[in-house]
């Protein structure tokens, strides 16, 4: 499968800073053969000699390279914190374009918590341990070809230690390969469920669901934490083995050494050298097989990564188009829910000229809020385009979409922050812009009258406002920077008598501006602001008419139903 654009540039991106890392790490590697070059020198050369200042220059030395060394590695953690920046950066931005833009084809976006959970688990994969034993490796053969310098012996010595290291951190990355990809799965359905549980919690309390629930839920975390110690238990097996491997090589060839010095084979400086060399050698090994549990859960994280990164290249700059008067077109619209046996909107196609104000009615599944998301972008149909003057919705610049389009969904959303961000949508809008569109909304004297007006904070904690006021701040949000095209989603399911009131006179305004309004709803107070009545049925729009038409068709039905 070949990567994502925005896959491609990430790597591009941290491609310089790894390079300078890798750079850092040459001569970090270099600068340590200080150590075995000292320990040879004082007792191959200092111990015979017996010169103090021999030793102190050789001391002064050392410690230069050590300090150089501690600079070098103080600097490769600083890019390579740097290189978790720009994955959070690339990643984080490219993952919050896949939840707020749909494309075509694409599955339901994942929970932001599982997103997050995969942004962290790769970004500190990137600047941990794991990432530098990587780096370093490719030195494990260069070192190993110094001892062999000093004796061959040694040097066969050493790549047999490394060789049953190596053994090792391949057996451990296979026993815990599986039970990782396992536990991963299993994982996301308990996250899942669990997040379900914490939305539904009224549901779950009332009914009794809880203790039902709960059980559910600690069997989905009992199979994922199974899974998990099963990979960490043989992990943390393969990883003792492998630190007992190095510390028994590491003092076996000290032994080795020893027995070629005895015969004058072998100096006694070379015996430390060795010793050190092989302990650096093996090191990065080790390390690995230590770093398999998150390796292979950084793997398994940027894997799901790739798989939910936009497929479109967005590095070009989007075309402004000219503002939209508000013409609205669907041509042989479809789209089926993903993992849907049938599609929940079939063939629609119909064209609201701007500045229409059209009604859609119909029962219940009937595909009307599907239509809703369609017009308003937030759905890519599968089959056939919606079109917003004449160009595909699709094409259109995010931002200025958003400008063009209100929308009012059927599930309000109010996001933590104050009344005045939400309707200013966390942007720049000015407070004088901000009011204009609550008061469009006929909300303005609605929010002043709470006890911190447009600065009420909008949280779980704080205060609290009914269905009906959200509903009518999230009307005032949608109408910011009076959009050409409105577009609500049974707008009134939550407004009292007032508030119904004041939504029917917001939408006489949005006629007399001229601004193409369609709305879901069953409410015939609204139907009355009209122009056109379109009504669904299993997917398709079935009847188009005027609103004067639809209701004197509805209004003998309405006066049985008073008489029954």
């Amino acid at each position: 499968m070949r990567d994502a654009p925005v896959m491609r540039r990430l790597f591009g991106a941290v491609a310089g800073p790894l390079g300078w890392v890798t750079l850092f790490s040459c001569f970090l590697n270099l600068t340590y053969l200080a150590a075995p070059l000292y320990m040879m020198q004082v007792y191959d050369r200092v111990m015979h000699s017996r010169s103090v200042p021999t030793l102190l220059y050789l001391t002064l030395a050392v410690s230069l390279c050590f300090a150089v060394y501690a600079a070098l590695d103080a600097v490769r953690g600083r890019v390579l914190a740097g290189v978790s920046d720009i994955v959070e950066d690339r990643l984080g931005r490219a993952l919050l374009t896949r939840v707020t833009t749909p494309e075509r084809g694409a599955g339901p976006p994942p929970l932001a918590v599982h997103m997050a959970r995969d942004l962290d688990t790769v970004r500190q994969f990137a600047a941990g341990a794991g990432m530098l034993a990587f780096i370093d490796l490719p030195w494990a053969p260069i070192y190993l070809a110094v001892i062999a310098m000093l004796h061959p012996a040694l040097g066969l010595f050493a790549i047999f230690a490394a060789a049953v290291l190596v053994s090792l951190s391949l057996m451990s990355e296979r026993a815990a390969r599986q039970p990782m990809a396992r536990a991963g799965a299993v994982a996301a359905r308990a996250y899942q469920f669990g997040d379900a549980i914490t939305r539904h919690a009224d549901c779950a309390r009332t009914m009794g669901l809880g203790p039902n629930l709960g059980d559910r839920w600690r069997a989905l975390r009992g199979e994922m934490l199974t899974a998990q110690n099963q990979a960490s238990h043989r992990v943390v097996l393969l990883g003792a083995a492998g630190k007992c491997a190095r510390l028994f090589f590491q003092s076996a060839i000290l032994g080795l050494g020893a027995w070629l010095a005895i015969d004058d084979r072998l100096s006694s400086g070379a015996i430390f050298a060795g010793s050190l060399l092989l302990g650096r050698a093996l090191g990065p090994v080790e390390s690995i097989i230590a770093a398999w549990r998150p390796t292979l859960a950084a793997k398994e994280a940027l894997s799901r990564i790739r798989g939910l990164v936009p497929a479109r290249d967005e590095g070009a700059t989007p075309v402004r188009l000219p503002a939209p008067r508000g013409t609205i077109e669907m041509d042989g619209v479809s789209w089926t829910p993903p993992g849907g046996l049938r599609p929940a909107v079939r063939g629609v196609s119909a064209r609201i000229p701007a500045g229409t104000v059209l009604t859609i009615v119909g029962p219940s599944a009937a595909g009307k809020s599907t239509i809703a998301r369609l017009l308003a972008g937030a759905l890519v149909p599968d089959v056939g385009v919606v079109r917003l003057d004449g160009a595909d919705i699709a094409t259109w610049d995010i931002a200025q979409l958003g400008e063009s389009v209100g929308y009012l969904p059927q599930d309000v959303a109010l996001f933590p922050g104050t009344i005045r961000d939400n309707i200013a949508r966390f942007g720049v809008a000015s407070d004088a812009q901000v009011v204009a569109a609550a008061q469009a909304a006929h909300a303005h004297e609605m929010i002043v009258r709470l006890p911190m007006g447009y600065n009420t904070v909008l949280d779980p904690t704080a205060a609290s406002l009914s269905g009906g006021q959200k509903q009518r701040i999230a009307l005032a949000r949608a109408l910011l920077g009076d959009p050409a095209v409105v577009i609500l989603d049974e707008p009134n399911a939550n407004l009292d008598t007032d508030g119904e009131a004041a939504l029917a006179a917001c939408v006489r305004e949005l006629k007399q501006r001229e601004r193409t309004v369609v709305m879901i709803t069953h409410r015939i107070g609204l139907v009355r602001t009209s122009d056109h009545v379109a009504t669904m049925s299993e997917g398709q729009m079935t009847t188009v008419q005027t609103s004067a038409e639809f209701l004197t068709r509805q209004t003998p039905m309405i006066v049985a139903e008073k008489r029954a």
